[in-house]
C-alpha cells in the first residue's frame, strides 16, 4: 500500500479487529504507536488498557505477518527498525481516520466525544492554556484531554506536523510549513526583584536596577530568555552574573531567594508579592506574540473544531 492508495480493509481476523489487505490489523498498529507514543511496552499497555503480554502478543504478530522486525533491543530500551520507522507514519494516518470515523459517530450521538491532545511551550501551557482549556472542559466534560509540553518551536511544529498534538501554543513569527496558525492576545513582561530593592520608583523597573544584580533566567533560546535579552538592550546593561535555570515556575522564586532579578510574563510575576518580591513594569513595555499552530487541512475533528472556535470567541 502507497500512501496515494487507501486501505483496503478485509473481515475481522480471530481476536484481532479488522484486518488491512496487508494482513496487519487495527489492534496491532494501534500497539505499535503507542509504544513509539510512550515510551515502553508497560506504558503503552497501560494507555491501551491491555496487559503487557497481549500488547507483545500484537507486536510479535505485526512483525510475523510483515516477516521482519518493527522493534530491535538497544540497552534496556526498544528502538525502531528501519522498516519500523517507514511504517509509523502511515500507521498514523490510518489509525487517524480510523479515529475521525469514530469520533464523527460519538458526536452526533453525544454532541461531543473524542480526544484533544495539545502541546505548547512550557510556560504557555502553565499560563496561556488553562483559561482556554478549563472553558472548553466545563462545555464539553466528555471529550479527554491529554497535554504535554515540547521545549522549542520547531519541536512543537513537528508535533503537531505528526499528529502527536492536534494543536500547539508557541510564539512563532513565521506560520510552520503544513501548518495553519491562530494568533492569540500578545502576553506582556514584568521584572520581578527582592522587597528591599529601591530605586526612586516602586513601579517602573530603572537602569540602577539591573547594575550589580544576578539574573536568573531560562536558558539561550527560549523565547523568555530572548526577550529579557531586549530588555537590558533596552536599558543598554549587561548583567554581572547569570543564573540559568530550566524551571520556569522556579524564575520568580529564584530570583528573590538570590537577592537577583528576573523578567518573565506578568501573568508569572503575580506571585512576587507571596513570596517576598515585588514587580516592576518596564519603561518600553516587553510582549511576545502568541500563537496556536494546527494541521491545515480541510476537515478536522469535532474536539479540535470546537476548540478553535472557543480561541476566536
Amino acid at each position: 500500500m502507497t500512501p496515494d492508495h487507501e486501505p483496503l480493509l478485509l473481515p475481522p481476523g480471530p481476536l484481532t479487529g479488522p484486518r488491512l489487505s496487508s494482513g496487519i490489523t487495527i489492534a496491532q498498529l494501534d500497539a505499535m504507536i503507542a509504544v513509539v507514543d510512550y515510551g515502553s511496552f508497560t506504558a503503552a499497555a497501560d494507555i491501551l488498557g491491555i496487559s503487557q503480554p497481549s500488547l507483545s502478543r500484537r507486536i510479535r504478530a505485526l512483525e510475523d505477518v510483515l516477516g521482519m522486525a518493527v522493534f530491535i533491543a538497544s540497552g534496556r530500551n526498544m528502538v525502531l527498525t528501519e522498516l519500523g520507522r517507514d511504517l509509523v507514519p502511515a500507521g498514523r494516518r490510518i489509525l487517524a481516520e480510523i479515529a475521525s470515523i469514530d469520533s464523527t459517530i460519538h458526536a452526533h450521538r453525544n454532541l461531543l466525544a473524542g480526544t484533544l491532545k495539545v502541546a505548547g511551550l512550557p510556560s504557555l501551557i502553565s499560563t496561556v492554556l488553562p483559561p482556554y482549556l478549563g472553558r472548553f472542559h466545563h462545555q464539553f466534560p466528555e471529550v479527554r484531554v491529554e497535554t504535554f509540553t515540547v521545549e522549542d518551536s520547531e519541536e512543537l511544529a513537528e508535533a503537531v506536523r505528526l499528529g502527536r498534538a492536534d494543536l500547539g501554543f508557541g510564539v512563532n513569527e513565521t506560520v510552520p510549513e503544513q501548518l495553519a496558525a491562530l494568533p492569540l492576545k500578545d502576553q506582556n513582561f514584568a521584572a520581578v526583584l527582592p522587597e528591599a530593592a529601591t530605586n526612586g520608583s516602586a513601579e517602573v523597573l530603572d537602569a540602577a536596577d539591573l547594575h550589580g544584580r544576578t539574573l536568573v533566567t531560562l536558558p539561550e533560546g527560549t523565547s523568555i530568555r530572548t526577550v529579557t535579552e531586549g530588555v537590558y538592550a533596552d536599558y543598554g546593561v549587561q548583567p554581572e552574573q547569570v543564573i540559568t535555570t530550566t524551571q520556569r515556575d522556579a524564575l520568580v522564586q529564584l530570583s528573590i531567594a538570590a537577592g537577583g532579578i528576573t523578567i518573565v510574563p506578568e501573568v508569572l510575576a503575580h506571585s512576587a508579592s507571596f513570596l517576598g518580591g515585588r514587580v516592576a513594569r518596564l519603561r518600553t513595555p516587553a510582549r511576545r506574540s502568541i500563537s496556536v499552530v494546527y494541521r491545515d487541512e480541510r476537515h478536522h475533528g469535532p474536539a479540535l473544531t470546537n476548540f478553535l472556535q472557543l480561541l476566536r470567541d
